[in-house]
């Protein structure tokens, strides 16, 4: 069960990450609107009316997603920038915002060839703590093996 929760957490940053330039031209090209259809008398759309609002929802709420993991791309940037660490975030920023290979970056940035992986790794679960807050503390606490009586014990002392 915690391995599973550890998955899903992790598992679902990087489905939002691998899926992000999908969900930016869904956002930008959904047809929502009776408006954007065109020759839209060839149609009965009384039937296309309850589609098109199911068609809003999704939209409504990818919006709301893809916007909350905008913001956590910005947070995770700041914080890598204050640590020294641009350059890792830059690395995940090229691979799951702008579509880049790992060989793609190790070219640009003369890197070692592992790297990019590798630092994209390191940020994937600081992303997941600022998408999904306490859970994926949780998580993180369960994977080390540590358990809460363990770290209430700590901030005791």
């Amino acid at each position: 069960m915690e391995k599973e929760k550890e998955q899903t957490v992790i598992g679902k940053t990087y489905l939002y990450l691998e899926n992000y330039r999908e969900m930016e031209r869904y956002i930008n090209d959904a047809v929502s609107e009776v408006s954007q259809i065109p020759d839209i008398d060839k149609y009965n759309i009384s039937a296309e009316k309850a589609f098109l609002q199911s068609i809003r929802e999704c939209k409504a709420e990818t919006v709301i997603l893809f916007e909350h993991l905008k913001k956590a791309l910005a947070s995770l940037k700041e914080d890598a920038e204050a640590a020294g660490e641009a350059y890792k975030y830059e690395a995940l920023e090229m691979v799951y915002v702008k579509g880049m290979a790992y060989e793609e970056i190790v070219r640009e940035t003369g890197c070692g060839k592992n790297s990019p992986k590798k630092w994209c790794k390191a940020m994937i679960p600081r992303l997941a703590v600022k998408l999904f807050g306490a859970q994926a503390i949780e998580n993180k606490c369960q994977n080390t093996g540590r358990n809460k009586a363990e770290l209430n014990q700590n901030n005791k002392q």
